[in-house]
């Protein structure tokens, strides 16, 4: 007795965390993960793959999974595993003095071909270490695939050329044969009288002719069978016998010759046993890494980040199962759910309705740990943060039985201790998941139980998530720093979950408002809240609804705020394009006006030696000095002076002239003018504006010429900022951009403007036209906004009347 109470001990501490793994329906993701596999042997493996506890272990097998995926999506095609078969218990026949088909045998020289072939493209230290760690111990057994190829065709035949003797004996046996055959035919020609046909039948190996029974005793030979009538006897005549003997001898001499050969190649193979076997792991290693990648690629799976701490950030998952769900049986997407638990966090308690998603976040979140563990992927949008749990202890599910006499409630209650008795003995991060915590007895000692059990688990275990209805467990978070609520989103429109996690909100009591909406009697309605504490519920409720509230504001918030962090790291990447452009463009116009001015420096200076050599010859006269004295002024007005003059040179602007734009700082290009209006269309990176010659200046500090300018912007009767009419000038087309590109553009644009602007956006599917009209809206100096007219764009395209 005491013996087998030992013996269900060790079980339930050997066993807690598999049964906890199956739980999770692990085995039901390694059948989806078995299909990517590319051969049977890989597939067998991964059904039987068991997830490793050790670290370094799970970490080897995810860097081998991104190493592959990384270079299988850098290959014109994809990595082949064909001619890659299972031959590790052939070689181990062989290993023991076995002897082994010739088609087994082939079967090891095409995988000995495949296995360099793999080695060419896998092997790189530098871009592929954990993969070129044990990929370089392939050996190429060249010598042996030749041997192999040599002495056996590709269909599995043993060749001719294998042996001279097996040739010979081939040959001197194909001779035999047709002799038999000539015989066979000259006695049924002789005898076509004494013959049912002239087929020519085969029994037991041997040829026979069908004679009619009363012939029989006409020819000597062996009777080997008669049909079921008994009118026909299937004979050998003995002329052919006495052939057939001879070619059994040679057949029997062909096949001994076989066999040695078969002998001799399958020693080969036996020599080299333990290095062919190194072999078949290895490649078995690789397409375990490659089934891996493709999975995950097929989930849209991203790389985890293994943490030593008890954290969690996990963004926009999606559970595996669904996904296969929703690609190979169209069941519906699965929505996508976040994790959020910091080191502090100890206990997670999940509220909710039913069927919101309260369990399948559970078992989503502990198989994607198992996930990590065994080198997948996990479906999220980010690249998750998470621990490494060696312990992972799942009580989910109706744990009753009938052999051992066991309630619901005593099956969970007996699955807890067993988890709190392992947790006593873990080595590593520990991870419990618990569904219905509690439940399964009377309310008020089951809320009671649940509570005691939650803070048992929460000094004894990493992480604790449970779900639950009790509304007790709620308020434990505003008592224990270590507690965290989570609720289940529910619309009370629809009376449907949303299947969206609110993380620090707990769920509200919904069962009486959804009993109101569904048209329960008003009276039963009222009984039932006189029952509730009144102060104590509606106060709850107002706190969690108060939490509700902030938690949409803090998300809009949130929302804006990172808009606006787009819209400036779009135009700081643009000023910074822009002034890199502008530095680069200036040192090249400096660099030249150096040239033009050292070439100026030189010319002069060799001019004024040449004039001073003048001066002092003995030779000259008044008037040459004179002459020369009034060259000097000049080269001195040319060279001294010129930056002045320069300086009032004014520049006229044309198109694909560049420009600095003085309210930005920026570098410009000039893409389209209106001389009459003095406009000018200029584009800043992805951005387009309209400016007068008063925003802007040259590269170098060049003004434009306003006098030209003026002019012509006096013979314009109307600005086109009071037009009413829809011209280029009034237009802005925004199609394409995103609303926070749009309302940049915009806005450069009406800074400057008063009268309706036509903002072409596009139908599309309508969230920039939303987007741009909410937020001319919140602009004061927005009049109002209106559909432009059918012949103008219709709702592709809207009027903002700016004040």
């Amino acid at each position: 007795m005491q013996e087998k109470s030992q013996s269900k001990k060790s079980y339930s501490e050997n066993n807690i965390e598999n049964e906890s793994i199956s739980l999770l329906e692990w085995n039901t993701l390694k059948t989806h993960l078995s299909s990517f596999a590319s051969t049977e042997m890989g597939k067998r493996a991964i059904l039987s793959f068991e997830i490793p506890s050790e670290y370094e272990v799970a970490k080897r097998l995810l860097h081998e999974t991104v190493e592959i995926t990384e270079l299988e999506n850098n290959l014109d095609k994809s990595i082949s595993f064909s001619g890659v078969f299972d031959i590790s218990r052939n070689i181990e026949i062989c290993s023991k003095g076995g002897v082994i088909l010739s088609s087994d045998l082939l079967e090891i020289a095409k995988t000995i071909n495949a296995a360099r072939n793999l080695k060419k493209i896998l092997l790189d230290f530098e871009q592929r270490p954990f993969i070129s760690s044990f990929t370089k111990n392939l050996i190429d057994h060249n010598n042996i695939e030749t041997i192999l190829k040599n002495g056996i065709e590709s269909n599995g035949r043993i060749s001719d050329k294998a042996s001279d003797k097996l040739s010979i004996l081939r040959k001197e046996l194909l001779s035999k044969k047709l002799e038999r055959k000539i015989l066979v035919n000259k006695f049924i020609q002789n005898n076509l009288a004494y013959l049912q046909d002239t087929i020519i039948g085969d029994r037991y190996g041997r040829p026979v002719v069908a004679i009619k029974v009363n012939y029989v005793d006409k020819f000597n030979g062996i009777i080997h069978d008669s049909s079921s009538s008994g009118n026909t006897v299937y004979f050998e005549p003995d002329s052919v016998v006495t052939k057939g003997n001879k070619i059994a001898s040679l057949e029997a001499r062909v096949t001994a010759e076989e066999f040695k050969l078969l002998q001799k190649w399958s020693q080969v193979i036996s020599d080299n046993s333990e290095n062919l076997i190194a072999m078949a792991s290895i490649l078995l290693r690789l397409e375990n890494a490659l089934t891996r990648s493709r999975y995950s690629k097929w989930i849209g799976g991203k790389t985890p980040i293994f943490e030593k701490n008890p954290i969690v950030s996990l963004i926009g998952f999606s559970h595996p199962l669904l996904i296969w769900e929703n690609k190979k049986k169209a069941a519906p997407p699965p929505v996508a759910v976040d994790f959020h638990i910091n080191r502090n966090i100890k206990v997670v308690a999940i509220t909710g309705p039913n069927t919101g998603g309260k369990t399948a976040a559970l078992k989503g979140l502990g198989l994607s740990l198992l996930m990590a563990r065994a080198g997948l992927l996990i479906p999220s949008t980010n690249n998750a943060i998470i621990p490494f749990c060696p312990n992972i202890y799942v009580d989910i599910g109706d744990n009753q039985s009938l052999e051992e006499n066991l309630s619901t409630f005593s099956g969970h209650i007996s699955r807890i201790k067993q988890i709190l008795e392992s947790l006593e003995n873990k080595r590593g991060l520990s991870i419990v998941l618990l569904d219905e915590i509690g439940s399964g007895t009377d309310p008020l000692e089951g809320s009671a139980l649940a509570i005691a059990l939650l803070k048992e688990f929460a000094n004894k275990s990493d992480i604790t998530l449970a779900t639950t209805h009790y509304g007790d467990i709620k308020a434990l978070k505003y008592n224990d720093s270590r507690f965290e609520n989570v609720s289940v989103a529910f619309d009370e429109d629809s009376l449907k979950p949303k299947y969206i996690l609110n993380w620090g909100i707990p769920g509200r009591s919904n069962a009486l408002s959804i009993s109101k909406r569904i048209g329960l009697d008003e009276s039963i309605l009222i009984e039932a809240a006189n029952y509730l504490k009144p102060k104590e519920v509606d106060n709850i409720n107002r706190i969690i609804k108060g939490l509700e509230e902030e938690r949409l504001k803090q998300q809009n918030s949130a929302e804006e705020a990172a808009e606006l962090i787009a819209r400036t790291e779009i135009l700081h990447d643009e000023l910074k394009k822009n002034y890199e452009f502008q530095k680069i463009n200036a040192e090249k116009i400096q660099e030249i006006e150096r040239y033009k001015l050292s070439k100026h420096i030189l010319s002069a200076k060799k001019e004024v030696i040449d004039l001073i050599k003048k001066l002092r010859d003995q030779n000259v006269n008044g008037e040459d000095t004179r002459i020369i004295g009034k060259r000097l002024k000049e080269i001195e007005r040319e060279h001294l002076t010129q930056k002045k003059v320069e300086k009032l040179i004014s520049w006229d602007p044309k198109i694909g002239d560049f420009i600095k734009i003085k309210s930005l700082n920026s570098t410009g290009q000039i893409i389209d003018l209106d001389k009459k209006g003095g406009f000018y269309e200029v584009k800043c990176g992805s951005f387009r504006s309209t400016l007068t010659v008063n925003d802007f200046e040259g590269i170098n500090g060049e003004k434009p010429n306003f006098k030209k300018s003026k002019i012509e912007v006096k013979s314009s009767r109307e600005d086109f900022s009071f037009s009413k009419i829809r011209t280029s000038k009034n237009t802005i087309d925004v199609r394409g951009l995103r609303v926070h590109e749009a309302e940049i553009i915009i806005e450069e644009k009406m800074r400057k403007f008063h009268g309706p602007i036509w903002i072409v956006h596009g139908i599309g599917t309508g969230k920039l036209k939303k987007g741009l009209i909410e937020w001319l809206k919140g602009l004061n100096y927005v009049d109002k906004i209106e559909d432009a007219a059918n012949n103008e764009g219709g709702a592709g395209c809207s009027i903002a009347w700016i004040k």
